[in-house]
């Protein structure tokens, strides 16, 4: 009966190594989701510092800088 099954299956079990590699670990992904958070605070924090002659340098005007810092952190900008 053995010769029936194939041998790949034989020793297969979810919460192997072989089945997540090359997937970051849930602490991974916390700890990068993090990094996000505390980086997109701080920009937020630095585009409040800046005045409407900073915000013309670089093309932005008054409503998408009020709509920037409505955003809540956690929330991805929305695409260009």
């Amino acid at each position: 009966m053995s010769s029936l099954i194939h041998s790949g299956l034989r020793d297969y079990h979810p919460s192997s190594r072989a089945a997540h590699a090359g997937r970051p670990s849930l602490l991974a992904r916390a700890a990068a989701t993090l990094r996000v958070w505390r980086r997109r605070v701080r920009e937020k924090r630095a585009l409040e510092q800046l005045d409407e002659r900073d915000w013309q340098d670089f093309g932005a005007s008054r409503s998408d800088i009020d709509a920037e810092l409505r955003r809540p952190f956690w929330r991805a900008p929305p695409p260009c």
